[in-house]
């Protein structure tokens, strides 16, 4: 069974081509893959927790701080490693403002 929480923070970066700061509205959404085996997966309050120190490391921050390049690939793969001792099926990270997102499922 595949269950998922989504975020949404908001954040400032330059990118190579880009190379003012500016800001967008992100939403994440992390699919987690597991076994029904007490009538939960995993109990919505440990997801819940394990995502907002996540969220707080990104939420109104200036992501060039922590992360080389910041491209939404980037972010996908931030949140993955911040959140890999869950059994992660994809990390989406959208611009829904743009109609654009990546998924990142561990490899590339």
């Amino acid at each position: 069974m595949k269950l998922f929480k989504q975020f949404t923070f908001e954040a400032a970066h330059t990118l190579p081509d880009y190379p003012q700061v500016h800001g967008h509205t992100y939403h994440v959404e992390v699919c987690i893959w597991g076994e029904n085996s007490d009538d939960y997966v995993i109990r919505e309050a440990e997801v819940t927790d394990e995502i907002l120190i996540v969220k707080d490391l990104l939420d109104h921050k200036y992501l060039n701080d922590f992360i080389a390049v910041p491209t939404s690939e980037n972010i996908a793969k931030f949140i993955w490693n911040e959140l890999e001792h869950f059994p992660l099926v994809g990390v989406k990270v959208e611009r829904p403002s743009l109609g654009f997102g990546v998924i990142y499922q561990g490899v590339e």
